[in-house]
Parts: structure tokens; sequence; C-alpha cells
């Protein structure tokens, strides 16, 4: 758990400037529930000005982590504050680093600089689903799951 750092100007836009927090939460929830990730109806989404905290209980290290991304990926959040515990057997589990993609950046680069391997690019693409749709469509400022 901790406080988790993004591109605030990157991402999905999914309000407008005069959105409430109210409105933006119910937003970040909805749009939690377009994407599909399994376990986002056991989270529970609050904004403070740029700041989401997630909260909630019963899921997988890995799905906590794609809906923090998720959370972050979005225009106007700079933060993520993850208050969110995971299943006992997945507790121990290893934890994903995280990458911010930078201008030029292709998902096979990351995997050379990450893996030493770029042929292992379909792993962080399937790691970042259904963030991700298609493995070249990564913009600057976007942040990934790059498991272990």
């Amino acid at each position: 758990m901790g406080l988790f750092d993004f591109v605030k100007e990157a991402g999905e836009k999914i309000w407008d400037s005069v959105s409430s927090h109210d409105d933006a939460a119910t937003k970040i929830q909805d749009h939690l529930q377009k994407l599909g990730i399994p376990g986002a109806d056991k989270v529970q989404v609050s904004v403070d000005g740029d700041k989401a905290t997630v909260s909630g209980e019963g899921l997988s290290q890995e799905l906590k982590e794609k809906i923090l991304v998720a959370v972050g990926n979005v225009a106007g959040i700079s933060s993520v504050d993850d208050k969110v515990t995971t299943t006992p057997d997945t507790a121990t589990a290893t934890e994903s680093k995280f990458y911010t993609v930078k201008s030029g950046d292709t998902l096979s680069g990351i995997a050379k600089q990450m893996y030493g391997d770029a042929n292992q690019y379909n792993k962080i693409f399937e790691a970042n689903k259904p963030m991700l749709s298609h493995p070249d469509k990564i913009y600057p400022g976007q942040s990934l799951r790059i498991p272990a």
C-alpha cells in the first residue's frame, strides 16, 4: 500500500474541468466497470483534487495493480493512494514494477530494457489488458505494470 504518482495531463479524459469530486469518483468507478477489470466492483474510489484514493479488499495483487494503474491513467489524476488489501494467499505475491512511457517508447523497447529481451513485450501487453487494446497503442505519460 502507498501512494503512486502519475502524469496528471496524460490518460483517458473521462470528465471535464468543472466536474465535482463526487462526480469524478463516480466517473472513475464507471470507467473501471467499462474496462471490465474483474474485482472492480470490490473497490471504492474517492477523489480530492488531483488525488484518487482506492480502497477495498479481497483482490489479488495483480487485480489490485491493474485497478490502481487504470485509475492513475485518467487525465486529471496525478496520484493514487492505495488502500486496497489483497487476499491472504496473494499478499506475498511479488509486486510488479511500474514504468512511465516516454516519447518514442515501444512495448518491445520497454521489454528489452526491463527483461533484457524485446520478445517479452507480450508479457507487458497482457499485464496491462484491458487498459491496452493493442501493443502499438501506448502514449507518453501512460503508466504500465511490468510484472516480475
